[in-house]
């Protein structure tokens, strides 16, 4: 049953990134393996309760926003699992044959049994506090420090690095980038962005252009390859970031200051932020074409200039 659940689970994120099916489907695996051989009847308040308060007091606990987000994986194992409960019965059902003994209580059994319930309201959830909400931001003299450094990185190295303090990729949006995304004769790179964002073509930055004519990219990082790459990169600039530091604290970076110098809404744009959705129709009405919002960002890019 557990292996059914995990599939139907893995199943419902078809279209999501290898990475987003990875990250989830660890947790969902931990809740099932935590659950054990608790018939779906039982899985309700309790057992979720449970799973949280063991996370909360593990050796290494996790962090509150992590907690969060394993609460709201928790919630879709549990639709998961009710969609098995569904099939089972039914094949239950449809196999039991009428003109056997007993034949009606085995209908009746199947019927009866109570599919898996989550009675937890939407103030259920665990709480965040704003203090738990505060990320590592790299700081300016961070991001000098990391660009300076590139006579001592790897081709590699300076790539990503390169198109994480420009662009502000995510690590998984690093991990995407292959080849064929480059457009050198239109000068534009494909961004496959995570997170739900805009994909779209991005302005290359001409500066970062003969070190991207050079890498080939070929299989790529690992998301894990990746997090390890960023602080090699740290390492070798003198960079000692805090705990929690990642290829999102250059983005969180830029997402700061380039609404302060070009303003929210260009921000957001050439940081690959979801415009389609907005609940501000200002943001979805404008018509720029997003190549030009590029060409006027790079223009008070704080950190263009230092890779010239």
């Amino acid at each position: 049953m557990k292996n059914e659940i995990l599939d139907q689970f893995i199943s419902e994120l078809s279209r999501s990134s290898d990475h987003t099916q990875s990250s989830r489907g660890f947790y969902a695996e931990k809740f099932l393996i935590f659950a054990g051989d608790k018939p779906l009847s039982e899985w309700n308040k309790s057992l979720v309760n449970e799973f949280i308060k063991k996370l909360e007091q593990e050796e290494k606990p996790y962090a509150p926003g992590t907690i969060r987000f394993i609460y709201g994986v928790v919630k879709r194992v549990f639709d998961a699992a009710k969609a098995t409960y569904e099939i089972q019965r039914t094949r239950l059902i449809s196999e039991v044959n009428p003109d056997e003994p007993g034949a009606v209580a085995e209908i009746l059994k199947a019927i009866s049994l109570p599919p898996p319930t989550w009675d937890l309201g939407k103030r259920a959830a665990p709480r965040v506090e704003a203090e738990d909400m505060l990320k590592p931001t790299a700081t300016f003299e961070e991001m000098r420090a990391m660009i300076a450094a590139r006579d001592k990185l790897e081709l590699p190295e300076i790539v990503y690095s390169g198109l994480s303090s420009i662009y502000g990729f995510r690590r998984e949006e690093l991990v995407r980038v292959r080849r064929e995304h480059l457009d050198f004769k239109g000068k534009t790179i494909y961004v496959l962005t995570a997170k739900g964002g805009e994909r779209r073509k991005q302005l290359l930055c001409d500066e970062l252009i003969p070190y991207l004519k050079e890498y080939h990219f070929g299989d790529g990082f690992t998301p894990f390859q990746m997090s390890y790459l960023y602080w090699r990169i740290c390492a070798k600039a003198d960079i000692r970031p805090p705990d929690g530091s990642g290829w999102h604290s250059p983005r969180r970076y830029l997402d700061t200051v380039l609404r302060d110098l070009c303003g929210e809404l260009h921000a957001k744009i050439f940081l690959r932020w979801k415009i389609s959705s907005s609940p501000e129709m200002v943001e979805r009405y404008y018509s720029r074409d997003p190549l030009s919002v590029d060409a006027e960002v790079f223009e008070k890019h704080p950190l263009v200039p230092l890779w010239q």
